[in-house]
């Protein structure tokens, strides 16, 4: 029998749980909450063996206890780590157990802290109440799984891959506490009950229920209160929210307090209102492709190698992509990216991101490519309505051929209004970002955008559902008599010819003439967000 073991240990759940928000404050802290749970759960696991080799994410102990406080704000530990662990069986078993039970532990602890701060004003009697509907929220809601594999003579990768089937089992067998709710579910994740102090029973009336409620919540803490600040952080009078939710609304205060000595700083997340000029915003989402391939190798060193070079792409370039053109960071966990931008940065940063991804220096190497969604939304849309779009965005971004590696826009306009498009990265060695923003910046200085309307306006009679203009000599013809049509005073000079074979390569890798028609009005809107900035 080996003395060596593959352990993977997840933490969950994710995507309910970071979407489960009503503003963004809510969707980074939770997204914090987890990579400080995976932080913790691998300092735990080094401290009862100091051999212990994280693989992935690539981070000593060093790094864990003393981490880099300038962008520690930032969600950069993915909820999941492979490890090789030493021992028998059941000593690797043992500890692993203990880590979960003190993963457990902090998420609760933290919850209670919550409790503590907003409703500091209750009775202890009362907070303990509220403390034990939370932690049978806590019980219901944390996913924990983890399993270890024996790690002999074989490869690496092969261990791994049977330790990965392994993990995708147990999670499809999972199973679901029942929590009895009488209430009204929370405001926030609309699954778990709205903590309560009063008993609510089966024949209460909805307006009963509502009294409660209110009765409960009108004892929160003076700071949690709505006010005319409008502070993030804060609990407006509507909402009723879980003993989960609550800690997520509650976490920056929480870490501020832990990680004040280290210097640490968490400045509040800026509300979508703040982020950009004038009334729309934009949301990146970023996924690596083909990771698998990439962590293909037979010895631990090759995946450690890309692992550590994931880590230096999330924890030093991904900020300081985002962070240099006004954006905000959501999280960076390796491969995966979610940043809010100002709308007339949001196609630079996208192809930074994506090049410094197969970057040899900032990310992984050339061999390296990611699918991208981005969407572009008003700032009094709903918040769950834009991030469920750039999930979507991004998945199709990944189907749009076989090799990934593609750009999917879309603009939620007035009106109900969607425009949407999905592009390869690069068009015959050229950046499809750079023909996109050449084409913009020529709006803004060169061309009236009455071209494009009069190009719809021409063409969208002669399009077949779901089909492309077939002559592509008239197409082309036509689109230099509008250009050429429709320049400025003192723009004549200008040769429109070399941006018709741009735009005749967007219309060619378009997979239909609407999605080349939705192409162009994103352009003009580009164009309106840009004049609104210079």
């Amino acid at each position: 029998m080996t003395n060596r073991h593959v352990v993977i240990f997840t933490i969950g759940p994710v995507q309910s749980f970071i979407a489960s928000a009503r503003r963004t404050e809510d969707l980074w802290s939770g997204s914090y909450i987890l990579s400080y749970l995976a932080r913790e759960a691998m300092k735990a696991l080094y401290q009862m063996d100091e051999t212990t080799e994280m693989v992935f994410p690539k981070v000593s102990k060093e790094e864990l206890n003393k981490p880099n406080v300038k962008n520690f704000h930032i969600a950069s530990i993915p909820n999941r780590f492979t490890a090789i662990v030493q021992g028998s069986a059941e000593q690797v078993y043992a500890r692993l157990k203990e880590v979960e039970q003190s993963v457990r532990n902090i998420f609760t602890d933290f919850c209670f802290q919550a409790i503590e701060e907003v409703f500091h004003s209750l009775s202890d009697e009362e907070k303990e109440k509220l403390k034990r509907l939370t932690e049978k929220q806590i019980r219901s809601f944390l996913e924990i799984y983890w399993v270890i594999e024996p790690y002999g003579d074989e490869p690496f990768n092969k261990v791994r891959e049977r330790a990965e089937k392994r993990l995708g089992a147990l999670k499809n067998e999972k199973t679901f506490e029942y929590v009895p709710q009488t209430s009204f579910v929370c405001t926030i994740c609309k699954e778990r009950e709205a903590l309560c102090l009063d008993d609510i029973h089966p024949n209460d009336r909805y307006g009963t229920i509502k009294q409660k409620l209110v009765k409960t919540w009108s004892r929160r803490a003076y700071e949690y209160r709505e006010n005319e600040e409008k502070q993030t952080g804060k609990i407006k009078d509507s909402e009723f929210l879980c003993g989960v939710c609550l800690g997520k609304r509650a976490a920056r205060s929480y870490f501020e307090e832990k990680f004040k000595q280290a210097g640490a700083k968490f400045r509040s997340f800026p509300s979508v209102l703040d982020i950009g000029h004038g009334n729309y915003y934009a949301i990146i989402m970023m996924d690596g492709d083909n990771m698998g391939k990439l962590f293909s190798g037979d010895k631990e060193h090759a995946y450690s190698e890309v692992s550590e070079k994931l880590a230096r792409f999330a924890q030093q370039h991904v900020p300081h992509i985002v962070e240099k053109h006004d954006g905000r960071l959501v999280y960076a966990g390796g491969d995966d990216v979610l940043a809010f931008v100002p709308v007339d940065k949001a196609l630079i940063i996208a192809e930074q991101l994506r090049f410094a991804f197969s970057d040899q220096e900032k990310g992984l190497g050339k061999e390296a490519t990611a699918s991208f969604g981005v969407i572009i939304g008003h700032k009094k849309a709903p918040l769950h309505m834009l991030l469920d779009g750039v999930r979507k965005l991004e998945k199709k971004a990944k189907s749009y051929r076989k090799e990934k590696d593609a750009l999917a826009l879309s603009i939620y306009m007035g009106a109900g209004e969607i425009l949407e498009t999905v592009l390869p990265w690069k068009i015959e060695h050229e950046t499809t970002s750079q023909l996109l923003l050449k084409f913009v910046d020529l709006l803004h200085t060169t061309l009236s955008s009455t071209f494009i309307y009069r190009f719809l306006e021409a063409f969208s009679p002669l399009l077949e559902q779901g089909g492309k203009w077939k002559q592509n000599d008239m197409l082309r013809l036509e689109l230099y008599r509008l250009l050429h049509r429709s320049k400025r005073e003192g723009a004549k000079h200008v040769d429109v010819r070399p941006y018709v074979e741009d735009l005749m390569k967007l219309h060619d890798v378009a997979k239909t003439g609407y999605d080349f028609l939705y192409l162009l009005k994103m352009l003009t809107f580009f164009r309106r967000k840009e004049g609104e900035k210079k």
